[in-house]
């Protein structure tokens, strides 16, 4: 987590996308979490952009086999006219803040085009899949449920996959999606908190021990953070208002990074 802190309080910033960097105040405890099962498995998001979210991801694994999944230059797939992605830019973000694009596959694709034989190529190469997986491509309702149903077949059991734009309200078709896929499934991936404009799935069989984890450590750790328990789809659920006048990693972490404590934007 100490890369973490440095790329937060360094590089991110500079970095074109939209993510704030409080979201690691969840994943610090889910990646701890997951450390002590003995996983540390790669990273995947579709809709890389130019890499913000994705390279702290990277940072916050530190193991090679991640993928990246965008259209980039193939804007006819980009149906929703979001963000034209940046293949150029998205290898030379990972360059400069530090890591290799050798440690990443990257797919010139549309997520839609994904088939089952893809996906067994892609674990065939990981075993155990991803985990953390970030769902940031097209916000039609179709993509959002195909993309949240390719990231569970593709995030290990202990992993965590990430919604995002679940509550903005220029991209309806997510919480749409979101919707319709719980209303109308059992999916195994179920709700596990809310923070920073992404949803959290995690599985349902480590649901009820990452959620208490995850409070405890916000209210030890962020104590001026906002953690509220709520129902959704039926799964006790954490809405989470980060701490913004605070560092986004745990003091200890960040003081050993950084020469004096310094705020990030957010």
């Amino acid at each position: 987590m100490e890369r973490v802190a440095s790329y937060l309080r360094h590089d991110f910033p500079g970095v074109r996308g939209w993510c704030a960097a409080h979201l690691w105040q969840l994943i610090q405890p889910i990646d701890a979490f997951q450390r002590k099962q003995g996983v540390v498995a790669p990273v995947a998001e579709i809709g890389v952009f130019q890499g913000k979210f994705f390279i702290g991801l990277m940072k916050t694994k530190s193991v090679p086999g991640n993928l990246g999944l965008d259209v980039f230059e193939k804007q006819e797939f980009n149906l929703d006219l979001a963000g034209s992605g940046d293949h150029a830019a998205f290898a030379r973000n990972i360059v400069a803040c530090g890591e290799t694009v050798d440690d990443v596959e990257i797919l010139h694709r549309d997520s839609l085009s994904i088939t089952d034989v893809d996906i067994l190529n892609i674990l065939d190469r990981r075993h155990d899949g991803f985990s953390l997986f970030s769902v940031d491509g097209c916000h039609r309702v179709e993509h959002t449920i195909n993309d949240i149903e390719l990231a569970m077949r593709l995030t290990h059991p202990t992993g965590v996959i990430f919604v995002d734009d679940y509550y903005n309200a220029a991209w309806p078709g997510v919480q749409e999606g979101v919707a319709k896929l719980y209303l109308s499934s059992a999916p195994r991936f179920v709700p596990l908190a809310y923070s920073g404009n992404k949803l959290f799935l995690c599985h349902i069989s480590y649901h009820d021990r990452m959620r208490r984890h995850v409070a405890d450590f916000l209210r030890t750790e962020f104590p001026r953070t906002k953690v509220k328990d709520v129902v959704r789809f039926g799964y006790d659920c954490l809405n989470v208002g980060p701490d913004l006048t605070d560092a986004p990693v745990s003091h200890a972490l960040w003081e050993a990074t950084t020469p004096e404590k310094a705020l990030v934007p957010a």
